[in-house]
């Protein structure tokens, strides 16, 4: 019997038992569902972070108190936010030195803090960010009303604020704000800006923050002189690594750092190149990605054993069937092609049809993140996860089909027509 003729009995033989069919199906649609599920979700938040982290711009560094080995080892992740955040390592100066060096476009102090604004009976918790004259160009803020900060506000440390799309909205309305006095720990600051929206962003949220000038956040606001990171723009993205070595060599100069070796965990600052923060946020979506999927997995294995099992019973209800076919002349090699292609038919309708409820669990996470995290997420579907799912699944029916395949193939004619 040709292999056409052994699918056709193999289709055959499965719609005599619909039901039985179905679930044995429905264990492969939940595990393949699942897989691409995860995986186009784990693809779609990679996306999104690199996408965001990349708009910051491919040639900047960062340049941060404390070193690097010194981070992680102090605990979790937010015991690390907080006590970076007292490190006073890193001065205005600094970044000043910094832009003086050849390779480097333009640097961007940054420093913030959390207090109440007040705007006559509106009030709001944000975030203030303290930024030089280079705040649109490096951060990409546009202002649609108004203009940003520039040299003569942090020179004169001048009481003036620009604020996000969604503080401007919250706190003025459809008013015009230009011009309007604002309150920020019982200090006046008048508004000289409105920057358009800009939605969420890696790291902070522009549209609820506020900016002003650093020399004004540092003395009014914080009353400090040390700065939480600074952005260096380089002129030639090719020249990044020649950028931090003279970066890091200014700074162990001007911090009286000895530290021939050039070893960063001796520095008291480290500077973090984009394409090394890119890397990293890869390599951990990635391997979080791998490991949810590898859970995901443990159902595609539930779901062949399950295939084994019905297809074993399978077997015992057809016995008489089995050698009635082989009275008729029927091979071991045709008993077998039956049931191994009823059991890759199986799964492979199921990873086809679980390929489609993934690609559905997708669209509806995109949908709902979209909605929650009011930003794009954007709607995944990877051909490797498809090729997965299918591969997977056919190769499931294959290994565990082979069993029951061989113990069907094996009946003695004789004593299957007798069971009863």
């Amino acid at each position: 019997m040709n292999i056409f003729n052994a699918l056709l009995v193999a289709l055959d033989g499965l719609k005599t038992n619909k039901v039985r069919s179905a679930l044995t199906i429905l264990g492969v649609v939940i595990g393949v569902a699942a897989i691409i599920g995860v995986m186009s979700i784990g693809q779609g938040a990679q996306s999104l972070i690199l996408s965001q982290i990349s708009s910051l711009g491919s040639g900047n560094l960062f340049i941060e108190p404390g070193a690097w080995s010194e981070r992680m080892e102090r605990g979790t992740m937010m015991q690390s936010m907080l006590e970076e955040a007292e490190i006073k390592t890193l001065k205005y100066n600094d970044a000043l030195a910094i832009e003086k060096l050849s390779l480097i476009k333009k640097t961007l102090p940054v420093t913030m803090g959390v207090d109440r604004i007040i705007y006559e009976s509106e009030s709001k918790k944000t975030t203030f960010i303290g930024v030089n004259a280079n705040a649109s160009d490096i951060f990409d803020l546009p202002s649609v009303s108004g203009r940003n900060i520039d040299d003569g506000d942090v020179k004169s440390m001048a009481r003036v604020v620009v604020l996000g799309s969604k503080t401007r909205q919250e706190l003025f309305g459809e008013d015009d704000p230009i011009g309007k006095t604002i309150r920020i720990k019982k200090t006046n600051f008048r508004v000289i800006g409105a920057l358009e929206e800009k939605g969420p962003q890696a790291f902070m949220s522009a549209d609820e923050s506020i900016y002003l000038p650093i020399t004004t956040a540092q003395k009014l606001l914080l009353g400090s002189n040390h700065i939480q990171m600074i952005i260096a723009k380089v002129w030639d993205e090719n020249f990044i690594d020649e950028a931090i070595t003279d970066i890091r060599l200014l700074l162990r100069q001007r911090h009286n750092i000895y530290n021939p070796e050039a070893d960063p965990a001796k520095d008291d600052f480290k500077v973090v190149s984009q394409k090394e923060t890119i890397e990293m946020l890869s390599s951990i979506t990635g391997i979080l990605t791998t490991l949810l999927s590898s859970v995901a997995a443990i159902s595609l294995l539930v779901g062949g054993i399950g295939i084994m099992n019905i297809m074993l019973v399978s077997v015992t209800e057809r016995t008489r069937e089995i050698g009635l076919r082989k009275a008729v002349g029927a091979t071991r090699k045709d008993i077998l092609n039956q049931f191994l292609l009823e059991a890759i038919i199986l799964t492979f309708s199921g990873g086809v049809i679980g390929i489609l409820f993934g690609a559905l669990i997708s669209l509806g996470a995109s949908l709902i993140f979209d909605y929650m995290l009011e930003t794009s997420w954007g709607f995944l579907l990877p051909m490797n996860a498809v090729i997965l799912g299918v591969g997977v699944s056919m190769a499931i029916g294959l290994v565990f089909g082979i069993y029951p395949a061989r113990k069907a193939s094996r009946l003695n004619p004789i004593e299957a027509l007798r069971y009863e």
